[in-house]
């Protein structure tokens, strides 16, 4: 049941990095004006994302890139996510991490949206375990250690990879701007941030009304 209901929040979250092939040019517009999103501290990489609400300099993993292909994304078709990244040994050290992994980590996705007509709306958040996951056919998240094997959770020492691929039906897409949100958070008692990035954009959907 979990797994479905995320599934289908993932569906509107992930809205947020899509566009449709066929959007026209004059609705293609995104949220951030060149100027401010010059002033956002971009996440490296091929990708519109940006660190925040966490500042990066406040999150436990030193990004090396974040790849999104294709960029934009088009509904209907298969997408790809893979987010590179490593902890500091003075980090793990300073929070006792285990050699295990982050096998406390969480994930919160969230999602909010504003329509042609002024209208705006959120979805979730919703939390849940930060570990390689079978999502359906056409969903999966994974996670490689750093010789590129696929293990549970984060590690939390070396390098380690984040893969997603994944569909966003144009079924369940409405016109407007989209913002999705993904924060990664250690489930420790201080509630480290391990890393949380945004991104907006105008996308076409399927739904009416």
């Amino acid at each position: 049941m979990m797994k479905s209901t995320f599934l289908h929040f993932l569906n509107l979250c992930a809205a947020a990095l899509a566009i449709t092939s066929d959007a026209k040019t004059t609705k293609q517009k995104t949220l951030f004006s060149v100027d401010i999103m010059a002033e956002q501290d971009k996440v490296r990489g091929h990708s519109d994302a940006v660190y925040g609400p966490v500042p990066k300099e406040d999150q436990l993993l030193n990004v090396e890139f974040l790849e999104i292909a294709p960029t934009p994304i088009i509904a209907d078709r298969i997408f790809f996510v893979y987010l590179r990244g490593y902890i500091p040994e003075s980090k793990k050290k300073e929070l006792g991490l285990l050699d295990e992994g982050l096998v406390n980590a969480t994930l919160t996705v969230s999602s909010s949206v504003v329509y042609p007509d002024g209208k705006s709306e959120d979805s979730g958040p919703l939390t849940v375990p930060f570990k390689t996951m079978f999502l359906s056919d056409d969903a999966h998240l994974v996670i490689r250690d750093t010789r590129g094997a696929q293990v549970d959770y984060l590690p939390s020492s070396g390098r380690g990879d984040v893969l997603l691929d994944f569909q966003i039906p144009t079924l369940f897409l409405k016109s407007g701007v989209w913002t999705f949100n993904v924060d990664a958070r250690l489930g420790d008692e201080s509630n480290t941030c391990v890393f949380a990035m945004s991104l907006s954009q105008w996308l076409d959907g399927g739904l009416k009304g």
